[in-house]
């Protein structure tokens, strides 16, 4: 059984566009001699999908997570440092697997402040839509 087939009927379309996705960016980086890059990307990736994951998990057991805890997993999940390494991946020579490296480094001050920072503004626009709808 693959991965593909454990997921829900709704949720395939979107994997498989994710994989045909990274095929063809292995395919073009590859022939650029910087298919390393797509590591990066999917590592971001996965800790977009951690974090939701984590979000989800506390939402459906009605917990309520300390500032620190809520802070760890709002910055992978505002999806900054996802762009962030996702925009690096076609940017030439310039960008170096240094970058890449550093941009998903733990802890990162500035990608984290960052991410906290939009994904703090993004809570509060959202408490307001639901405070005044």
């Amino acid at each position: 059984m693959s991965t593909i087939d454990q997921l829900p009927e709704y949720m395939k379309i979107f994997y498989r566009a994710l994989l045909d996705i990274y095929n063809e960016l292995e395919d073009d980086l590859a022939k650029e001699g910087r298919s390393y890059r797509l590591y990066y990307a999917k590592e971001a990736m996965k800790n977009q999908v951690r974090a939701y994951f984590m979000e989800a998990k506390w939402l459906s057991e009605k917990y309520v997570p300390t500032i620190e805890e809520y802070l760890h997993v709002a910055s992978p999940s505002s999806t900054y440092p996802l762009f962030t390494t996702t925009s690096f991946i076609r940017m030439g020579d310039f960008v170096t697997k240094e970058a890449f490296e550093w941009v998903l480094k733990e802890p990162n001050t500035i990608v984290n402040a960052a991410s906290i920072i939009g994904r703090i503004m993004n809570d509060l626009v959202s408490h307001e839509f639901f405070i005044y709808s």
